[in-house]
């Protein structure tokens, strides 16, 4: 595989084969405790004071992005194109056979988030890699395969388009108004309270203005940081997300049993003065969130190929029915 980007949108595609190893087939859970010679050696985990790992993270056996190599940069007449060099692990959040996160106790969730942030700051220390993506697909309808609870984290070469033009207009504002984009959004959504699906001290989440999908949740830390690994070195503030994070999944559940969630989180900063010559205003102006985008059957023509949104409950409608669950 590789990457090559379309020089009228400058966004990067891969292209090429992917290698798929056969999956078993004798019914055993390759992520359940005890099944670990079915998937590759352990990259990092957590152990209980037994000595038995209750989070563990591997390569992928299909990975989207190969570590090894260079990124050999090429042009072809007009085109760009790079080799697929990345890392793609999965990190297997609990032992026993759990399907949700609202299984799972705030303690067990907590040290998946330090997990979470283990592996992100491991990744950033590549400069190779601009940008980590962490991600959760939950039920078939959101694409996952496997029934065990898990998430994927994929360091890419790229920037995703989404959140360059995040950060694009994150910058934006704050060059116009001095201030963070969120945290504007935090106030105005706090002040109106129509919204807002739950708050602790920490953090906030609710429907955007906006939601693409029904009952779309974003959650925020109350206060501005734009890096989501030193906000969770916090304890505390590791507690809270590990706490809304369950309530929220919660809910959700109660609407659909199909959902991604998707950590929106700063990019690789060693990386990130490659591309701007330093690393301007980052720290003020962007603000690192969770996006929980549920999913339902009957997925328009336009959201699935020109991302052209139709979503059929209003926010508004959606933050009343999931405050009052």
């Amino acid at each position: 595989m590789e990457l090559r980007q379309d020089p009228t949108t400058r966004l990067w595609t891969l292209t090429g084969a992917r290698e798929e190893e056969k999956a078993e087939k004798d019914g055993r859970c390759p992520f359940c405790r005890g099944n670990e010679a079915l998937t590759p050696k352990t990259i990092s985990a957590f152990y209980s004071n037994r000595g038995e790992w209750t989070v563990r993270v591997f390569p992928d056996k299909s990975p989207v992005f190969q570590i090894e190599g260079d990124l050999d940069k090429k042009a072809e007449g007009m085109f760009d194109k790079m080799k697929n060099i990345g890392a793609h692990e999965v990190i297997v959040e609990t032992p026993g056979h759990a399907t949700s996160l609202s299984m799972l106790s705030e303690n067990e969730i907590l040290d998946i988030l330090k997990m979470y942030r283990e592996r992100i700051s491991d990744l950033k220390k590549d400069r190779r890699f601009k940008y980590v993506i962490l991600f959760k697909n939950h039920g078939t309808l959101a694409g996952s395969t496997v029934e065990h609870l898990h998430s994927h984290v994929v360091a890419t070469p790229v920037i995703p388009a989404r959140l360059e033009r995040e950060l694009r207009w994150a910058k934006n504002h704050y060059d116009m108004k001095g201030r963070c984009l969120f945290c504007d959004i935090i106030y105005q959504e706090s002040k109106q309270k129509i919204r807002t699906v739950f708050e602790n001290k920490d953090f906030i989440s609710f429907c955007p203005f906006a939601s693409r999908f029904p009952y779309e949740v974003w959650i925020l830390p109350a206060i501005h940081s734009h890096s989501f690994e030193e906000t969770i070195q916090k304890s505390t503030i590791a507690d809270s997300l590990a706490r809304i994070l369950k309530v929220i999944i919660s809910k959700i559940e109660g609407i659909t049993p199909a959902y991604h969630i998707v950590f929106h989180i700063s990019p690789n900063e060693s990386s990130f003065r490659t591309m701007r010559g330093d690393i301007g205003t980052l720290m003020e102006d962007f603000h690192w969130h969770i996006e929980i985008l549920p999913r339902t059957e009957g997925m328009s023509r336009l959201q699935r190929e020109e991302e052209f949104y139709i979503n059929a409950v209003p926010p508004e409608d959606a933050a009343k029915r999931l405050r009052e669950m």
